[in-house]
């Protein structure tokens, strides 16, 4: 979250699939850093849940960019966190103000097809990356580093961690279509 955007106080964030186990998480360390946050779900119980980690607006997937416009009195967020992919890509551009980053860490309804990056420009000079764990996560010094924020605040009981579901691992294949098929909130586990 840090390294590609460096959240302070003060920043508004939207950040997608807010009931999700990513979600529910960045959520919480989102807030720890002072940033307003705006979520998007599908569900009136994925909202409970995203409302109940710390999100201060929580939005459905139609109309996003619009009620994001209004949130933020026309200026747009200062960072988008997009894990969804191809059908968030382009409400996650329209939702951001000028110089905005859209980070798109993610797929989950697909990858986002080729566009023009002049669209960047003509967006008010946007920034897009689309980060991966491999070069995030190089060697062991910095993985220590990049995850003592998240066990640091796990440990002291700041970081609620969500457990959704738990599938036996001769059910991996329904807990994946569990997940693609948005049935799930929160961290999905495989027991052995």
């Amino acid at each position: 979250m840090n390294s590609t955007f460096k959240v302070e106080p003060g920043h508004k964030v939207l950040l997608h699939a807010g009931a999700g186990g990513v979600g529910l998480l960045l959520i919480q360390l989102l807030k720890a850093r002072g940033a307003e946050v705006l979520t998007t779900v599908s569900t009136d119980d994925k909202e409970q849940l995203a409302l109940d980690a710390g999100a201060d607006h929580v939005l459905r997937y139609d109309g996003f960019a619009e009620r994001v416009r209004d949130i933020t009195s026309g200026t747009g967020v200062d960072v988008v966190y997009d894990g969804v992919g191809k059908d968030t890509f382009d409400g996650s551009l329209a939702s951001l103000r000028v110089r905005g980053m859209l980070v798109l860490f993610g797929a989950a309804s697909g990858p986002v097809p080729p566009f023009d990056p002049q669209r960047l420009n003509a967006a008010g000079s946007l920034f897009l990356t689309r980060p991966t764990m491999g070069h995030y996560l190089r060697d062991a010094a910095e993985r220590r580093w990049r995850s003592d924020e998240v066990f640091a605040a796990a440990a002291d009981g700041s970081l609620k961690v969500r457990i959704g579901a738990r599938y036996p691992l001769s059910q991996a294949a329904q807990a994946h279509r569990d997940l693609e098929g948005r049935r799930t909130t929160g961290k999905v586990i495989l027991v052995p």
